[in-house]
């Protein structure tokens, strides 16, 4: 009862960020599906009435997106590779983003409602994991209720957890748990240390951020984690966070744990700069690295196609575009290096306010520079973006904590 009690007494603002923010952090694959979802098209849809009702006027976001897309549809147009679909699916991420934007910005939440939306992300995460974990571990892997399909590809240490596949979980939860730091920051007025993030009233989110990593089976995981270990980096905790991640190097290196592994041949195969290696390193990890590499050792400036693009692909294109070894940069690709150009215009004023952060190690690494059409990359913008928004109020003396709050 207390629950419909709060929805009555959440306010209508309150409750649609929300929704919307968790909608795009997860994606359960028995209702959505492993591709388009009918939820997050439908939510999508709704936020254009939404738009249209609920903001009073049109914000830099606004301009700014509709610049983007604007630029995006005419370099299509002009190209023999022109998909409407992939552009409309384009403008629904787009102002769904604005309208989230604007509700942000409006003071919907505060940092403390959005720091208990992310610690319960997470712990919802690790707790799914943990019953999918003792489902397979007991011969149950096809249990849709609790996301899992029957494949055979199921180990207890590879799962999908609450979203299509590890990698997805493990791009929404490098940005959950950075965003949870960056709270933490925002209202203590330094970083948290170490020691800090083990205390009772964090300790739960660490361990259950420490568990998912180690044990959900993605290499894209041990990514984030070292995104996340730089986070803590600074002269003063150089000199004892260094061994630390020193050690953990070593006892990983000869320990079973594959997917470290994984990551780790990713990397010294990335260092050679040959695709081939690359590919055969890490099947999965090369549809990231292999269009960062190609896109900075072989992008011909004064080809038209580098700055106008190749248009958007066919469904067909699409869908083999990962065994492509001569593969650059989706939007560079698609846009060209004027669409690639406007993305980062978006990026950098309305989604990461610093340039040199863990937050844009993250959209190289993890996102390969792109604004792409999938959920985990709005979900990695949306908590950028509130985090963002929040270190603004901070600086301007605007934000105020509540009290009694963890």
């Amino acid at each position: 009862m207390k629950i419909f009690e709060l929805l009555k007494t959440t306010p209508f603002n309150q409750q649609f960020v929300t929704i919307l923010f968790i909608i795009m952090s997860i994606q359960i694959v028995p209702i959505e599906g492993f591709n388009i979802s009918p939820i997050k098209v439908s939510l999508m849809g709704l936020c254009l009435c939404v738009f249209l009702i609920k903001v009073p006027y049109l914000t830099k976001v606004f301009w700014i997106s509709l610049l983007y897309f604007a630029v995006c549809f005419l370099l299509s147009y002009l190209r023999v590779n022109f998909r409407f679909s992939t552009l409309g699916y384009q403008f629904l991420f787009l102002i769904t983003f604005v309208t989230y934007y604007n509700f942000i910005y409006s003071g919907t939440l505060s940092l403390q409602q959005f720091q208990k939306i992310l610690k319960f992300l997470i712990i919802a995460y690790a707790i799914t994991l943990i019953i999918q974990q003792c489902c397979v571990l007991v011969g149950m892997t096809n249990v849709p209720i609790f996301n899992l399909m029957g494949f055979q590809s199921y180990k207890w240490n590879r799962l999908p957890v609450l979203t299509c596949e590890p990698s997805h979980a493990a791009t929404i939860l490098t940005g959950l748990f950075l965003g949870y730091l960056r709270c933490i920051e925002i209202s203590n007025n330094q970083k948290p240390t170490l020691k800090s993030i083990f205390e009772q009233k964090h300790r739960i989110v660490t361990i259950s951020y420490l568990w998912l990593t180690f044990t959900m089976g993605s290499g894209s995981g041990w990514i984030g984690f070292c995104i996340i270990c730089l986070y803590f980096i600074n002269w003063k905790s150089f000199l004892y966070i260094t061994p630390l991640l020193f050690g953990l190097f070593l006892i990983l290196q000869y320990s079973e744990n594959e997917q470290f592994q994984r990551a780790k041949a990713s990397v010294e195969a990335t260092l050679t700069g040959d695709v081939k290696t690359i590919a055969k390193a890490d099947g999965s990890a090369s549809v990231r690295i292999i269009p960062l590499v190609n896109t900075l050792t072989h992008l011909e400036i004064n080809k038209r196609e580098t700055w106008l693009g190749e248009g958007t692909n066919s469904i067909n294109e699409r869908d083999t575009a990962w065994k492509d070894p001569h593969r650059k940069i989706s939007t560079i690709e698609q846009y060209g290096l004027i669409g690639f150009i406007c993305s980062l215009i978006l990026l950098y004023t309305c989604i990461i306010k610093t340039f040199f952060s863990c937050e844009t190690i993250c959209f190289i690494l993890l996102l390969t520079l792109t604004i792409s059409n999938a959920y985990l990359a709005w979900s990695v913008f949306f908590t950028f973006t509130t985090t963002s928004y929040f270190y603004r109020q901070k600086e301007k003396g605007l934000l105020i904590l509540e009290k009694n709050e963890e």
